[in-house]
């Protein structure tokens, strides 16, 4: 999915989180999403992408959605889902 709710209210952003939460057991969702507040909340493994002075996008890092948001290892992954660039 690709910015699965841009755009959309709030009450039917929540309706497709609501759908996400309920398939995600039996199919692999891929999100991808500057909504850092909706990839915490719907998503159980995270991974932070980069690119930067036109080079390809690399991993930065990745793991369990709660340790990313609430222990990134890197400074980058910390500065970016704490909203201070991007």
């Amino acid at each position: 999915m690709d910015e699965p709710c841009s755009a959309l209210d709030p009450t039917s952003t929540r309706v497709v989180e609501e759908t996400i939460t309920q398939i995600a057991g039996d199919v692999t969702i891929v999100i991808v999403t500057h909504n850092m507040q909706q990839a915490h909340r719907v998503s159980d493994q995270c991974a932070f992408f980069l690119a930067s002075h036109g080079t390809p996008g690399v991993i930065v890092e990745h793991g369990p959605t709660d340790v990313i948001f609430d222990n990134p290892q890197d400074q980058r992954t910390s500065d970016y889902v704490n909203g201070r660039f991007g």
